[in-house]
């Protein structure tokens, strides 16, 4: 299954800084990384209005994509706020 998970910003979130210099966003980085490299984050990156990011993550079901979230040391000390969603990429070039 594939969701898209928006990152927006949490109480931990300080005003006027951008994404890369949010605090936990080195070891959020590097925790996405590791999804990444195995194969189960398809895309991601951070919006250039400052606003958070979106990754498309690849799952086997919801509670692994969730699980996959909640453990993200961003969301874990609430800088960034999670929205999961299930999502059919209907237009898709890189469908094999």
């Amino acid at each position: 299954m594939i969701f898209a998970v928006v990152y927006t910003p949490a109480p931990a979130w300080i005003q006027g800084k951008p994404v890369v210099e949010q605090p936990f966003f080195k070891e959020h980085a590097r925790y996405m990384r590791r999804f990444f490299a195995d194969g189960r984050l398809l895309m991601g990156g951070f919006f250039l209005d400052n606003q958070g990011g979106l990754g498309i993550l690849e799952a086997a079901d919801e509670a692994e994509a969730r699980e996959i979230v909640e453990q993200d040391p961003a969301v874990q000390n609430k800088v960034f706020q999670p929205d999961l969603h299930p999502w059919y990429p209907a237009f898709n070039q890189y469908a094999q």
